[in-house]
């Protein structure tokens, strides 16, 4: 005789592939009408009942998100109840169901870009068009992500180290690895504090991040700012460039403003790292320009004084 747990198992896992499909559609309703048939049959299988508390979880999100006015905030409610699932509530799940997570994952993301588009077709809005290339990049669109998040870079005046950020994110996704160390490197010289790292997904930057977790704790509020510190010990962000004089300009007065500031302490952490990081970009225009031995040891110098583990572990 054969075994219950294995007498419908052909039509549990019939009625199991036709709900997923119909998670692509976001259809809830007809989801969950397919999943009650089959736990009817087997009410252990951990599939089909983790599969029920995932279509309960966005069945909720999806009449939530009809009460939502704004096309952008349709789009970040989206967003984070994704984050929520994937970081907190699928952790519960008996079942890791990875094929109706991945299904679920597109409706979302493609729903989301829809808002997006929208609205920054309404309103011209860059951050709109940064999280459409989010969309696109967790799709694995990458090639349409880059489009996008470039158009952003352009409407934003080119200094937004967040736009940047995820823009050398998604060409190292594409293997262009030498554009995404010069963009990242530029991000996280204009602003590494303001970087979202929860965003970053290409191993490049990730295994940065993670290396960095053992040197330092990811909680302290300067973490964000010893990145392109050891980004560059480490030979992560080893694409160097030449300042024009404007920037070098700009440069100097940085560091002057830093040292200033770090008179009163950083309580906060975030001031040691980030003049660290200006004295490197110092240390590479002098080799670029051919300013002498003699520049580079007075920038050296700076930075033992500042942090003599840092001196000591790398420079001596």
């Amino acid at each position: 005789m054969i075994p219950v747990e294995n007498e419908h198992s052909a039509e549990i896992k019939k009625l199991i592939t036709g709900s997923y499909q119909y998670f692509d559609a976001g259809d809830f309703n007809k989801s969950r009408e397919l999943l009650d048939q089959a736990h009817k049959l087997d009410f252990e299988n951990s599939e089909v009942r983790s599969a029920l508390r995932a279509c309960g979880y966005w069945d909720q999100r999806l009449q939530s998100l009809e009460k939502l006015k704004s096309d952008v905030d349709r789009g970040n409610y989206l967003r984070r109840q994704w984050h929520h699932y994937q970081c907190s509530y699928r952790t519960g799940f008996n079942h890791p169901l990875d094929e109706g997570s991945a299904r679920l994952k597109r409706w979302v993301h493609n729903t989301a870009l829809t808002y997006y588009l929208k609205y920054a077709s309404d309103f011209s809005d860059s951050e709109a068009i940064l999280q459409a290339g989010r969309c696109r990049k967790a799709l694995g669109r990458y090639e349409e992500s880059i489009t996008t998040l470039e158009e952003a870079v352009r409407m934003s005046g080119e200094e937004d180290s967040r736009l940047l950020a995820e823009l050398a994110d998604t060409y190292a996704l594409i293997g262009e690895s030498q554009s995404a160390k010069v963009l990242m490197r530029e991000a996280m010289f204009l602003d590494a504090g303001s970087i979202e790292l929860d965003e970053i997904h290409s191993p490049l930057f990730q295994r940065l991040i993670e290396r960095l977790k053992r040197e330092r704790d990811i909680g302290d509020p300067g973490f964000a700012e010893w990145l392109p510190v050891f980004g560059s010990i480490w030979g992560v962000l080893d694409i160097k460039r030449e300042l024009s004089p404007v920037e070098y300009g700009k440069l100097k007065q940085r560091i002057y403003s830093l040292k200033n500031e770090l008179v009163d302490g950083d309580k906060l952490g975030r001031l040691t790292p980030k003049l660290i990081n200006h004295y490197f970009r110092l240390i590479d225009h002098y080799q670029f320009t051919g300013a002498g031995r003699p520049a580079v040891d007075e920038v050296l110098m700076e930075i033992k004084l500042l942090s003599p583990a840092i001196y000591r572990n790398y420079f001596e």
